[in-house]
């Protein structure tokens, strides 16, 4: 737990001084991270694990640092770190054939690298090995997992179903941390939501120019924003992407060099350090333009009524529910961000990426945009074979 202390600790400072030299829109929204990160170390703030789609303007309005546990995962994966809890938590039984963002995870925790939560929060969509994992972390901690059952539709009814869970949430972290919600704090943060929704509008639409003012990884992991959500900091990262983009545009500045292909990343980018992405972009000028899990799917929030405009942006989202929803939303941003392909990580024991692969091509191709499967484990750099894999991808700008 210490060192995850130290991590955050020298991490931040790091980028903080790389800031006062030069700011940047990733810079930026890498130290807010960071730091909201950090919060699980200040005793002002009680501790939650989460999954990716909890509600974080609740746990923010009541002073509970929600992380979900595949952010820590991808945290030490970039920094090279996981291999030891990769073992540990195979040595305690747990496939290599499950997702090793939670193998990871289950690996820190017997390993005391984690602290001890508060509070967990699972939410049922997108993924139920994560649900797994957050009550597997509960039993060795003793503590109780509340699940938010995600309705597979977005009907009233659903909606109505889904606040009331949401005011059964506010009671088990009251119960829990004697921590209550406020309601003043809770609106606050729809409004710094909508704030920030309309400089990621318009970012993104930035983006939509061709060439593209993003470099390949101004983007990458960027779905890391929703523990900014309803915050300060998060207006202020959303702000310097808009700015930035904008200030590129008028003065002709692209992303990359010379760019000639346009690509869409599908769900999550590979986490460990590998330069890739920089080799297509050298050799095909190929840049990665728009990510599927960075799309703005939701409307202005309503800040008169918190909680059900909370439901309607979660229950709307294009991992809930049925994967028409998703399927139109990628053949949507294939077309309005003109890519020329498609890349798709099929990451191994995940079936969002892997189980739907066959109808991310038919979709995709319906708009006359070709995909690449890449049969990859995006956390676990021991099953990642960098030849292979850059020699399937050269073939498919080739192609292109």
């Amino acid at each position: 737990m210490s060192m995850l202390k130290t991590y955050f600790s020298q991490v931040t400072e790091g980028l903080k001084k790389k800031l006062e030299q030069k700011v940047t829109a990733r810079r930026k929204f890498i130290y807010e991270i960071n730091r909201a990160g950090a919060r699980m170390f200040d005793p002002n703030w009680s501790i939650a694990w989460t999954s990716f789609l909890a509600p974080f303007e609740i746990l923010n309005a009541m002073n509970v640092s929600g992380n979900f546990i595949e952010f820590v995962a991808a945290m030490l994966a970039g920094a090279g770190l996981s291999r030891p809890y990769f073992e540990r938590a195979e040595a305690a039984g747990y496939s290599m054939d499950g997702c090793s963002f939670h193998r990871a995870v289950l690996g820190e925790v017997m390993e005391g690298f984690l602290p001890k939560p508060d509070v967990l929060v699972g939410a049922t969509c997108p993924c139920n090995a994560g649900i797994k994992t957050l009550q597997r972390i509960g039993e060795f901690y003793h503590k109780p997992t509340f699940i938010i059952n995600l309705p597979y539709d977005n009907s009233p009814k659903s909606i109505d179903y889904l606040v009331k869970q949401y005011k059964e949430l506010i009671k088990y972290i009251k119960v829990q941390t004697g921590r209550d919600l406020d309601e003043d704090r809770l609106r606050a943060a729809i409004r710094l939501n909508n704030e920030g929704r309309e400089y990621l509008v318009e970012a993104l639409n930035l983006c939509k120019n061709v060439p593209s003012p993003a470099s390949l990884n101004d983007w990458n992991n960027f779905v890391m924003f929703v523990l900014l959500a309803g915050t300060k900091e998060g207006v202020e990262v959303a702000k310097a992407y808009r700015d930035e983009f904008q200030a590129k545009v008028e003065q002709g500045i692209p992303g990359i060099p010379n760019e000639k292909h346009r690509l869409l990343w599908i769900q999550n980018r590979i986490q460990f350090k590998t330069d890739l992405l920089e080799q297509i972009q050298r050799t095909y000028g190929a840049n990665v333009v728009i990510d599927e899990l960075n799309c703005i799917y939701w409307e202005p929030m309503e800040e008169r009524d918190p909680l059900r405009s909370l439901a309607i942006k979660q229950i709307n989202h294009p991992l809930v529910g049925s994967i028409e929803r998703r399927l139109k939303i990628l053949a949507m941003l294939a077309k309005e961000f003109k890519v020329d392909g498609a890349i798709n990580p099929a990451h191994v024991g995940c079936r969002q990426s892997s189980g739907g692969r066959a109808l991310f091509k038919e979709a995709l191709q319906a708009v006359g945009v070709p995909l690449i499967h890449l049969d990859v484990d995006i956390v676990d750099e021991r099953n990642y074979a960098d030849g292979q894999v850059l020699g399937r991808f050269e073939a498919f700008m080739e192609m292109l």
